[in-house]
């Protein structure tokens, strides 16, 4: 039998195990985003290619079967940002290193993902770059955005920002994460399609095109490609 979940908001509703189990660090002006120490890279190479890669490759591949199909698209592009729908915990935290390799994955995560004592650095090592939750740390967080486009890495966002798990249908999400590209002038991997902003048009018309060129991308593959629906979704305000 299915599991339902009913939602009344697609853009705000969270169906994430962690959801509220999770006190999440205030990442401010403080939160130190670049590690330009010859030790911190060692480190953060070694944790990332020597340990985490070949047990994501395990996990992902062997475990779940994930298969990913034209990865010679990310391999075209330099530094780029790629977005997906956000709907398992631990998968989607893997599967950027699988679908960039042999390129550095870096994934933009909430500031929670820095507040787990214990783990907090080794995530940080693995690439992650926890969204501010202060207007003083912004300065720094779009720094280190630069920093992983002059390093050739692929940034993968998750612009649902939620987790909806096994969902089979792309959440409609707003175009403010669409800034980035718009602002380093990068392109955007939308699964196996690159977009490049328009430099024709001002930043808020480029981020909403790439938003909806995104979105629009997103929703017709999961269709034509008959997702299977493993947990239903039912909004509330249409019983």
């Amino acid at each position: 039998m299915k599991r339902v979940y009913y939602y009344s908001d697609e853009v705000n509703d969270d169906f994430a195990s962690t959801n509220g189990k999770i006190n999440s660090d205030t990442v401010n002006g403080d939160y130190r985003y670049s590690h330009p120490s010859v030790g911190w890279k060692i480190a953060s190479f070694f944790a990332y290619r020597v340990i985490a890669t070949p047990l994501v490759w395990l996990y992902t591949k062997v475990w779940l079967g994930v298969r990913v199909k034209n990865r010679r698209a990310l391999r075209k592009v330099k530094g780029c940002f790629v977005y997906m729908n956000h709907t398992q915990n631990i998968a989607d935290a893997f599967t950027p290193t699988i679908s960039a390799f042999p390129k550095r994955a870096y994934v933009v995560t909430g500031p929670e993902t820095v507040s787990i004592k214990g783990i907090h650095v080794l995530v940080a090592l693995l690439g992650a770059i926890p969204l501010p939750s202060a207007l003083s740390a912004y300065r720094n967080f779009e720094h280190r955005l630069k920093e992983a486009m002059q390093e050739k890495a692929a940034v993968f966002i998750y612009p649902e920002a939620h987790i909806w798990p096994y969902c089979n249908f792309v959440r409609s999400f707003p175009d403010k994460s669409f800034s980035y590209p718009c602002r380093t002038g990068s392109p955007v991997v939308a699964a196996v399609t690159v977009y490049r902003p328009d430099p024709s048009l001002p930043e808020k018309q480029a981020r909403k095109k790439l938003r909806d060129q995104a979105y629009e991308f997103m929703s017709r593959t999961a269709k034509e490609n008959g997702s299977y629906e493993y947990v239903k979704y039912i909004k509330a305000s249409e019983l």
